[in-house]
């Protein structure tokens, strides 16, 4: 009897080195804006509050982010880790830099807090070709065909 081991595909993306020209402008602002918080509102703990807010803000950008796929979904592990199992994705939208998969079937502000971004580093075709493997469930619907299909439905009723 021989187990089947599950394939996990794994990959890192780094931001601050994939897009260098950001970083003095955030190096800035970490910096910058702690410093001049504390100075205009008089006390310590509003520097800390402000560069706790800077550093959630940008820490998936300075830190790197890894992605684990497996046969169950999808996870997105650093500052802000996500999980996104398969089944759950029904919408994809595919992007220059990478593509984000939804668990809404039409555009939502949501995406954002409930979506997986996945960025593509230097491995955009394995990661086209699992998302299309592991997501043909949401790519066969597009927006014209729920538009014929929504219109066959006011027709019907």
């Amino acid at each position: 009897m021989s187990e089947e081991t599950p394939v996990v595909y794994r990959w890192q993306v780094h931001l601050a080195k994939a897009q260098p020209e950001r970083l003095p402008v955030i190096v800035l602002a970490l910096v910058g804006a702690p410093i001049v918080g504390a100075w205009l509102m008089g006390h310590w703990i509003f520097g800390l509050a402000a560069l706790w807010m800077l550093w959630s803000a940008t820490a998936d950008y300075l830190l790197p982010i890894r992605y684990e796929a497996d046969a169950e979904g999808v996870r997105q592990r650093g500052w802000s880790p996500r999980l996104m199992r398969w089944e759950r994705v029904k919408r994809v939208v595919w992007g220059e830099d990478g593509v984000l998969l939804s668990p809404f079937a039409h555009p939502s502000r949501l995406n954002a807090y409930r979506g997986v971004f996945l960025w593509y580093g230097d491995q955009r075709e394995v990661i086209e070709s699992l998302v299309r493997e592991r997501c043909a469930h949401a790519l066969g619907e597009t927006k014209s065909k729920r538009k014929t299909k929504r219109l066959k439905q006011r027709s019907h009723a």
